[in-house]
């Protein structure tokens, strides 16, 4: 909970959220950032534009549809929030590494299944983590939504 308490303050400190992930973590960046919208909080899901996600991977490579939206719209006092199952996927190391070019906040919801949580794991170690407790995948992504949700009643609580 205090990990959750302290995300909340970083959400609040933040000029602008952003949230990405891969398949069920693509969907559940678009709810979170549509909750916290509704909490008052300029939160953006970089999954939601179909468009830019597939000009991207075509012209720069798949990789790279994260890390190409931050780069134009990443700021210092923003912060951005990973969430992945696996912790191993390129196009959210290179978000990362992206974010910390810019001076942003990282944040990640990392699966507890992996060893050691995958790369994503380490990477986040210097900066703030969150890990989604479960078995597999499946409850990996459960916890995302969960704990965006109890974000939301903090963001809610004041």
């Amino acid at each position: 909970m205090d990990e959750i308490a302290r995300l909340g303050k970083g959400i609040l400190a933040s000029s602008r959220v952003f949230l990405i992930g891969n398949g069920g973590s693509a969907a559940n960046a678009i709810h979170i950032a549509n909750d916290w919208i509704a909490c008052g909080i300029d939160a953006r899901a970089l999954t939601a534009d179909i468009a830019t996600l597939t000009a991207i991977a075509n012209d720069f490579g798949y990789k790279h549809i994260f890390s190409r939206q931050l780069y134009v719209m990443g700021e210092k006092d923003a912060l951005l929030i990973a969430l992945s199952g696996s912790g191993n996927s390129p196009n959210i190391l290179g978000a990362i590494r992206a974010a910390k070019k810019k001076n942003m906040t990282t944040w990640a919801i990392i699966g507890a299944w992996t060893d050691s949580n995958g790369r994503l794991g380490k990477a986040s170690r210097s900066a703030h983590h969150v890990i989604a407790r479960g078995a597999n995948m499946q409850s990996a992504e459960e916890w995302q939504v969960r704990i965006g949700h109890e974000v939301m009643r903090c963001l809610k609580a004041g």
